[in-house]
């Protein structure tokens, strides 16, 4: 019983554990100009394939230059790694409001240790300045009471400036449902305890069919040994019959031979 018991929780723990708990999950990356809503699985496998959305949202009129997310796995000596991006938009004039989707498909590796998929949102964003002056130019002049004057003529002009702005927010994502030491003895133990289980059930089921032999003959046998003790009750009825009959005989013999009695044979006459 105490091995089914340990199969039993052993069995809970390990369907627990590796339920794949694929149940999507959602992480909000704020960035100064943009807001990105990642959709991913809550958990993998390594050399499993999993698809990561993102959904980006304007907060402010710009010029995007880039935006884009890229992802990173943990190698086994902690250093990350990069393991794919998603670049949402490009080179393009936004106002606030507008949105841009997009989906990519990574590949957990095969080796990655347990730990989280790491994910490093960043935009490139262009803004611009305007700015406007003048200058005076010269001759401009009129005749103002026969005295000429001489003025100086403003000139405007206008010019651009711009200022790219660079923001990045990292974030984990994906949980790695890789094997641990730990892990990999309680599946040694999960697979060892189910063998037996397995060869106990085996054997269970031979005692079972066993003992369902046994019983019918065991019933059998209970049968023959009431047919017995009947006919033996029989017999021993007909034995104290055939000692009473044998004692009557011996005693009438006895009292014949001591003159006690006589016994007479006589035939019966015919009519």
């Amino acid at each position: 019983m105490s091995a089914i018991a340990c199969l039993l929780v052993l069995g809970i723990v390990l369907t627990n554990t590796s339920l794949a708990l694929a149940a999507p999950d959602q992480r909000r990356f704020s960035l100064a100009y943009f807001d990105l809503d990642l959709t991913y699985p809550m958990n993998g496998k390594p050399g499993e394939t999993i698809t990561i959305a993102v959904t980006a949202t304007a907060k402010k009129d710009c010029e995007v230059q880039d935006l884009s997310v890229e992802f990173f796995a943990y190698s086994g000596s902690g250093d990350p790694r990069s393991i794919g991006s998603a670049s949402v938009v490009k080179q393009t004039n936004v106002v606030s409001g507008n949105s841009f989707q997009k989906s990519t498909a990574l590949t957990i590796p095969a080796d990655a240790p347990r730990s989280f998929l790491m994910a490093i949102a960043s935009e490139t964003v262009r803004t611009y300045t305007y700015t406007y002056s003048y200058y005076y130019v010269y001759p401009y002049w009129w005749w103002y009471n026969a005295s000429r004057y001489w003025w100086w003529h403003p000139v405007y002009y206008g010019y651009r400036s711009y200022l790219d702005t660079v923001d990045k927010e990292t974030g984990p994502l994906t949980y790695i449902l890789a094997t641990t030491p730990e892990y990999t003895q309680l599946k040694a133990d999960y697979d060892k305890l189910t063998s037996e289980y397995n060869k106990l059930s085996s054997d269970q089921a031979a005692l079972n069919t066993r003992y369902n032999r046994l019983n019918d003959e065991y019933q059998r046998l209970l049968v023959e040994r009431e047919n017995l003790t009947q006919e033996l009750a029989l017999t021993r009825i007909f034995l104290y019959c055939l000692a009473v009959a044998v004692a009557v005989v011996a005693v009438v013999l006895y009292l014949q031979k001591r003159g006690h009695i006589v016994v007479t044979l006589r035939r019966q006459s015919k009519a």
